[in-house]
């Protein structure tokens, strides 16, 4: 979203906050290079600031020596070059602020947004100001999709589907034809069909087969990886989207057996985390419909309450969903109660996953993945039309 200052404006008279303190060094606040327009490539070596009030004129506190950074943006200059001179302008911009926002996140509870130092945190504050999170503007100005990143993300969506679906058979014609599969080979397959749809991930799918699938995090690779057999329990997570910096993420996960019919000890699990994912979107989807505000940590809550009321708490050892943009784990929202208290209010335009899961450590784990994504109007999507209902049976 290109920045709109009256918009900033209004949210920050909104939320009764004096002004948003953009900070950057080095590239290593992203979220204001996105912001505030800044290619990622630029030669960053020097401090900058850029204060939005609410109410008056941008200020821009720029090294001498860079001043071009932020010569595109609108706004007082003010040059510096020694450290006197740089609180000096801190001190006039800040002047008569009593609360501004920052990248900052409190106990570093959402770690995707603490991009600001504490050392330099402590120097913002030596001018008697409170800082607080920009949580809430980060939302508005990187979590949003525009309508041609939804209308670019609908067949990716699709696609991913797909691919899962290929993929179960794929591990069957090879199951059936005597051959020996492993973990690594069903991922390569994935990479491979990423390549014939014109698909880009930033790391190769997760293919767990058995006690692997009980690891969230597990992803085989040339040298780790487990063969597949008949009898075997599957589960396959897959994220991907189009080569294009602009281009938003789909992630989903599917599971399967790899035989004709399901065991119930696998069936018994998989309806419990079903019905976790179910209620997560139901509360979304009732929420909007009535136009009432829902928050991060209440979609976890409606999932997690699922899980824990059939006796498997203990098993559920991540949060329930996390924000999609153009980062697979973007910087809006999370349905997070459990890893962190997540207080953000879901907005219109915004996706996320919604994907508990079960892991019984030794034996297997089932997780199932869908995304969710919020239209302008109110209207609640699961994106890529198809949700599992039922494990897979491959060699049904």
């Amino acid at each position: 979203m290109a920045l709109n200052i009256t918009t900033i404006q209004k949210i920050l008279n909104d939320r009764n906050i004096d002004g948003w303190l953009l900070f950057d060094f080095r590239g290593s606040n992203d979220l204001a290079l996105e912001i505030l327009g800044i290619k990622k490539e630029s030669h960053l070596t020097r401090r900058f600031f850029y204060f939005i009030p609410r109410t008056g004129s941008p200020s821009k506190i720029v090294n001498a020596i860079e001043e071009h950074n932020l010569a595109h943006l609108p706004g007082d200059k003010l040059s510096y070059s020694s450290h006197n001179s740089l609180r000096e302008h801190l001190s006039k911009t800040l002047s008569g602020s009593k609360k501004i926002a920052m990248e900052y996140s409190p106990m570093n509870a959402i770690p995707y947004l603490s991009k600001v130092d504490a050392g330099t945190l402590e120097l913002i504050r030596t001018f008697d100001v409170e800082i607080v999170s920009s949580a809430d503007l980060i939302t508005q100005f990187t979590a949003l999709w525009s309508q041609e990143q939804y209308e670019q993300n609908e067949p990716v969506a699709k696609e991913l589907a797909e691919t899962a679906s290929d993929a179960f058979n794929y591990i069957k014609n090879n199951i059936l034809a005597g051959k020996t599969l492993t973990e690594y080979s069903v991922q390569q397959f994935i990479m491979e069909e990423f390549k014939k749809k014109n698909l880009i991930t930033d790391f190769p799918p997760i293919v767990g087969v058995n006690e692997n699938s009980a690891n969230p995090h597990y992803a085989p690779n040339e040298h780790v990886f487990k063969e597949i057999k008949k009898n075997d329990f599957v589960l396959i997570d897959l994220w991907a989207k189009r080569p294009d910096d602009s281009a938003v993420w789909s992630d989903i996960t599917w599971v399967g057996f790899v035989g004709e019919l399901v065991p119930e000890k696998y069936i018994k699990i998989w309806e419990i985390v079903k019905n976790a994912r179910d209620a997560a979107f139901a509360l979304v989807e009732k929420r909007f419909k009535k136009n009432e505000p829902i928050y991060g940590f209440e979609v976890d809550d409606a999932s997690r309450n699922v899980i824990e009321k059939a006796g498997y708490g203990k098993y559920f050892i991540h949060r329930t969903g996390h924000s999609i943009t153009t980062t697979l784990h973007g910087s809006g929202p999370h349905m997070d109660n459990y890893e962190t208290k997540d207080e953000r209010r879901l907005l219109p335009a915004t996706s996320f996953s919604i994907e508990p899961g079960i892991y019984l450590t030794g034996d297997f784990g089932i997780r199932s993945e869908i995304d969710v994504f919020i239209h302008p109007d109110g209207r609640v999507e699961q994106t890529s039309g198809i949700k599992q209902e039922e494990i897979i049976a491959i060699l049904k």
